[in-house]
């Protein structure tokens, strides 16, 4: 069956929604630059634990101008 949503009209998306989603949105929505970081952080930290996401090296001064340095 097809979904006939229209995007961030309101209307036609609220009666897809239940409750829990529409509380998890406008949570989002009200949360502060510093809690959206925090969340993130917390995320990360997250995904490093569990091998989600492999640890990255980080680049030397060095290392940078070298992987510039292919034009002649």
């Amino acid at each position: 069956m097809a979904d006939n949503r229209e995007g961030a009209s309101g209307k036609a998306q609220a009666e897809h929604w239940d409750a829990s989603d529409q509380s998890l949105l406008s949570a989002t929505l009200m949360a502060t630059p510093a809690q959206r970081l925090a969340w993130l952080d917390e995320a990360l930290r997250l995904a490093y634990a569990t091998g989600a996401l492999k640890p990255r090296k980080f680049l030397t001064q060095e290392e940078w101008d070298a992987m510039g340095s292919s034009n002649p």
